[in-house]
């Protein structure tokens, strides 16, 4: 196969060796191997994209973390428009794949009905002419599998372009005490205020 793709020579030799790894790969090795390359790219993605500050690790690194699996990593980049819609669709295939054959004791391979099932819902595109086994579903899975390590390959710095930066929405003067006996406030400007209610004299207890 060869993708029509612009990309530096680094990248390419890095990605022929991956494709090279995934040819070797027992079923269960594809789909694992394959859905951990896919998962560190949205993890990277994330990361150029976040705030750089303290929440950002608790958020994607750490133990329990909020956004700690490749189900809610793809979920996050594609809520921030990280990722497009045909990207979504393909990662979430790619996913349940990958969880057929995380889940399964033994004997699993893509000749499971099941996982053959899902395999035929990839639209990433095909090779034309040569023999290609277009309807294998472990063929299928790698060849999106690739499309998708291309296409994500170098997100995390695109994305940083844009990260995000920390920015002050309320300054501490809009929301600071003030008597307003000695500043009262300029007209026009909602406030709230709070005092204490004066008891009548003599009013008894």
């Amino acid at each position: 196969m060869c993708y029509n793709f612009d990309m530096l020579l680094s990248t390419a030799e890095d990605l022929a060796k991956f494709v090279d790894e995934l040819k070797r790969e027992s079923d269960r090795g594809l789909a694992l191997v394959a859905a951990a390359l896919i998962d560190d790219r949205l993890l990277e993605t994330l990361r150029c994209f976040f705030v750089a500050n303290a929440a950002s690790p608790r958020l994607l690194d750490e133990g329990n973390a909020a956004i700690g699996s490749l189900s809610s990593r793809t979920d996050a980049c594609f809520a921030l428009g990280l990722i497009d819609d045909f990207e979504y669709a393909e990662i979430g295939l790619l996913r349940k794949v990958r969880n057929e054959f995380a889940h399964a004791r033994h004997g699993m391979s893509f000749k499971d009905e099941r996982v053959k099932g899902l395999c035929s819902g990839f639209k990433s595109d095909l090779p034309e002419g040569g023999d290609y086994p277009l309807n294998d579903a472990r063929f299928r899975f790698m060849n999106a599998a690739v499309a998708l390590a291309l296409r994500l390959y170098h997100r995390p710095e695109w994305v940083e372009q844009e990260r995000r930066t920390a920015k002050t929405w309320v300054s501490m003067d809009m929301v600071s005490w003030r008597r307003v006996e000695d500043q009262p406030p300029p007209k026009g400007v909602p406030v709230i205020a709070i005092g204490k209610i004066k008891e009548p004299r003599g009013s008894a207890d």
